[in-house]
């Protein structure tokens, strides 16, 4: 999936937690989800800014504008567990990653493929030079250690929730909240800002269709941690046609057998 942020990843781990059944029929459609070996899907961005917010500080009002840099994605799997996908930002950046079913990985960016070793090596060679970034920092920056959940990693733990869920129709929703990104925070404690997630899955024919994800959350600027309001909203479509397999271009193929060899201490074929 899109590069969720940790403590987002933080609340889904916390609904496994949590021991109950949701509704029948979206039970099933989770349970199908769960069982499925190969499909693929989109994920949209549907709330990338800029907002413009107006902060009163001890000096006055600031404008603080936020961009949300979550990009558009396209991901599928194949039936031998291979996985492709492929992110577009809003300012034209796109990266093409290619997760092995041994879990290796490999990026295609403006530079060509390049191995997840490799990647870490170029951003810290631009940190240990003492020099500003170059050209190469923002995609690097990006390409680094991408999120490669899929969407049955992402819902299928509310099979196992208690959280409770609203339904309308085929529509069914679940609430999460959180004070400081850390579900073990009380969240009663206004004292610290409160991460709020709304995942809304729509059923149809006993599958996920499609869902949505809404999060509204507070980030501390400044050295004053002044609070600003941030938000995050995406819509992902799920596509259950199985997909045979991954084509591999033979420099991808070539960078995935060096990362093998590297792990294995054995010299590349």
């Amino acid at each position: 999936m899109a590069a969720l942020p940790r403590w987002l990843l933080l609340l889904f781990a916390s609904a496994a937690l949590l021991r109950a059944a949701p509704p029948a029929a979206l039970a099933g459609a989770l349970e199908y989800l769960r069982d499925q070996r190969s499909y693929s899907w989109e994920m949209i961005n549907s709330d990338p800014g800029p907002v413009a917010q107006d902060i009163e500080t001890r000096r006055g009002k600031v404008t603080y504008v936020a961009q949300n840099f979550i990009p558009n994605l396209r991901g599928k799997v194949a039936r031998n567990g291979d996985m492709s996908i492929e992110r577009e930002w809003v300012d034209g950046l796109k990266l093409t990653t290619i997760v092995a079913a041994d879990g290796h990985m490999v990026t295609l960016t403006p530079e060509g493929w390049m191995s997840d070793r490799e990647i870490l090596t170029a951003q810290a060679e631009e940190r240990l030079g003492n020099r500003p970034p170059s050209s190469r920092a923002p995609w690097l920056r990006r390409a680094d250690r991408p999120d490669v959940r899929r969407p049955d990693q992402e819902l299928v733990p509310f099979l196992k929730s208690n959280l409770p869920v609203e339904s309308n129709g085929d529509s069914y929703t679940i609430s999460l909240r959180s004070r400081n990104g850390d579900p073990a925070q009380p969240n009663e404690n206004d004292s610290e800002p409160a991460v709020d997630v709304v995942v809304t899955m729509n059923v149809r024919n006993g599958m996920i269709r499609d869902y949505e994800v809404k999060v509204a959350a507070t980030r501390r600027i400044t050295r004053a941690r002044l609070p600003v309001a941030v938000s995050d909203q995406r819509i992902v479509v799920l596509s259950y046609l199985p997909v045979s397999r991954i084509d591999l271009p033979p420099e991808a193929e070539a960078k995935l057998q060096a990362a093998r060899a590297a792990t294995s201490g054995r010299p590349a074929p």
